[in-house]
């Protein structure tokens, strides 16, 4: 490549060349000269402001460190508002780092120890979203099942939670059948059916004591469908047996009550059953008979 002078510059160097003295090529020397100066500052600037970022993300990650440290301390203090606002700060700015999934979980757990079930949730929700291969999603599937158990309210109200709640721990179980969490688990989900069976039998009672026996009946035969192995089944076999025979399905109601006798039905239950099938089979004895002698 060849370098050539300005017009302006090859007009001094004709008036002004002294002896071994080459104007045009000392001033080409000189700007190579400042490329290759400015070449290195930049070099330097860049190596700088690279050592700067490097150590910036170290102080970023002690402070993240130092902020997690104290979550747990608060957290294991009982402070647990005081440990939201660690936890927090860690995922919201290193929601990627080692920490991460740790930190998500004690933010839910924090959420979970004061109380707050439906933002601790949320909190398990999205630990098992953002990480799926966490070890931690295990932990944080049975407490979401947990956050529902809690706000499961009493039997006489809306039950929404008390189905959500079923469903999550079910799900749990299929996904990990083996965990140390499946006895206490399968114990909960029991309580939680005994609950739905309770309040469809308080339902269907109130029809039966009105005297509403079919209204009574769809309650009744949906609590025997869905909950037949609750503590409620038993007093709403007996319970529908009378429905039938006030109906006048004395077979029908018969044959009730001898299958409530063969589940084990407590005292109370079991006396007022034999009574019943006793009568029943008088009466239905003697409808056969007059059947017979027609």
């Amino acid at each position: 490549m060849v370098l050539h002078t300005p017009r302006y510059l090859q007009r001094i160097t004709g008036k002004n060349r002294l002896k071994g003295y080459d104007l045009g090529s000392t001033l080409v020397t000189m700007k190579f000269n400042g490329m290759r100066l400015q070449t290195i500052l930049i070099f330097v600037l860049m190596a700088g402001l690279l050592m700067s970022c490097s150590q910036a993300s170290r102080q970023q990650d002690r402070n993240l460190e130092f902020r997690f440290n104290r979550g747990q301390d608060y957290f294991e203090n009982g402070k647990y508002y005081k440990a939201i606002e660690e936890f927090k700060f860690v995922v919201l700015n290193n929601p990627g780092g080692e920490m991460a999934d740790d930190a998500q979980l004690y933010l839910a757990d924090s959420h979970f120890e004061v109380g707050e079930y439906v933002v601790a949730a949320s909190e398990y929700r999205r630990l098992m979203r953002r990480y799926p291969e966490s070890p931690l999603v295990e932990q944080a599937q049975y407490k979401l099942g947990m956050c529902f158990v809690e706000l499961s309210p009493h039997y006489q109200l809306d039950q929404d939670y008390t189905r959500q709640a079923i469903t999550t721990l079910q799900n749990f179980l299929e996904q990990y059948p083996n965990s140390k969490y499946s006895d206490k688990i399968t114990r909960q989900i029991q309580t939680l059916r005994n609950k739905l069976a309770h309040k469809s039998y308080s339902n269907g009672h109130l029809y039966f004591i009105l005297d509403q026996y079919d209204s009574a009946l769809i309650y009744y035969n949906n609590l025997l469908d869905q909950y037949y192995d609750t503590e409620w089944a038993n007093q709403a076999r007996l319970e529908r047996a009378k429905c039938l025979i006030e109906l006048g399905r004395q077979e029908e109601a018969l044959a009730q009550v001898e299958e409530l006798l063969t589940r084990s039905p407590n005292q109370d239950i079991r006396v007022e059953a034999r009574r019943l099938r006793d009568e029943l089979r008088k009466q239905v004895g003697v409808a056969m008979q007059g059947e017979t002698g027609q």
